[in-house]
């Protein structure tokens, strides 16, 4: 068969398989006082009965000039009540330190593989692989998510995850409903939410302190956050969204709503 013709075959085939695909992209600039520091993006993904989460956040400015940091990940869940997860990943560069994380959630078990770098280069300082019982603590995005979900239906308990080969629980309070937000974005009617990462973990971006979080009622994404780390806390705002505003609704089960 002609490439050409195989290739036009293949498109056909798969692009009515993409065009179910819905997606949507939320940045978001941080600042310290006044001067912007960084810069993360974050796309939820429904394809079928999957669910995928990307992001990145890097220095920007004078952030990158007092300490750089350029993470990414990824995670994969199965879209149902509970969000099963099934794979993480996730790439750290903060300051002179690199590693690379992988888990991958089967059968009530999470299998862990971690690789150190020496200082940002490629060469391999460290490599362990461990296996851990699932105890229903996911990874960081999909306890982000139920988190977003348990937030709309109560107002205080506690999220369980998995992280860097430790299991927390996450405790959160609901602090006031339907509280106007202006931001350059525009006007939203967000919930505030208290969050405490008692997280242990390496790198720049250890949490500390206690986490706000402002959720925009309507689209279920936070639009402006309140964020302590090691390093300082910065102010993060909401300032582009890109593709359907229903997306992270339909992730949470809160379509119909």
């Amino acid at each position: 068969m002609d490439r050409g013709l195989k290739g036009l075959l293949l498109l056909t085939f798969f692009l009515p398989l993409l065009s179910l695909a819905q997606e949507l992209t939320a940045c978001y600039k941080a600042y310290f006082t006044f001067f912007p520091v960084a810069q993360t993006c974050i796309t939820y993904i429904v394809n079928g009965k999957s669910v995928y989460v990307k992001s990145f956040v890097r220095t920007v400015n004078v952030g990158k000039l007092v300490k750089r940091v350029y993470n990414t990940g990824s995670a994969q869940m199965v879209l149902n009540h509970a969000l099963e997860p099934k794979l993480f990943k996730y790439n750290q560069e903060e300051g002179s330190f690199k590693r690379y994380q992988e888990y991958r959630f089967n059968n009530g078990r999470i299998h862990v593989k971690r690789v150190r770098y020496v200082d940002l280069t490629d060469e391999v300082k460290k490599v362990s692989e461990n296996t851990y019982d699932y105890r229903d603590a996911p990874d960081p995005y999909t306890a982000s998510l139920l988190l977003y979900k348990a937030t709309y239906n109560t107002n205080s308990g506690s999220i369980s995850m998995f992280y860097d080969e430790d299991y927390y629980k996450i405790p959160y309070a609901v602090v006031k409903r339907s509280e106007p937000l202006e931001l350059s974005l525009g006007s939203f009617r967000t919930r505030i939410v208290e969050v405490q990462p008692n997280i242990q973990t390496q790198g720049l971006l250890r949490p500390r302190g206690n986490w706000r979080l402002w959720i925009d009622e309507e689209t279920q994404l936070p639009v402006k956050m309140q964020l302590s780390f090691v390093i300082g806390s910065v102010r993060a705002e909401l300032y582009k969204v890109e593709g359907d505003p229903k997306v992270l609704r339909r992730i949470l089960g809160l379509e119909h709503l």
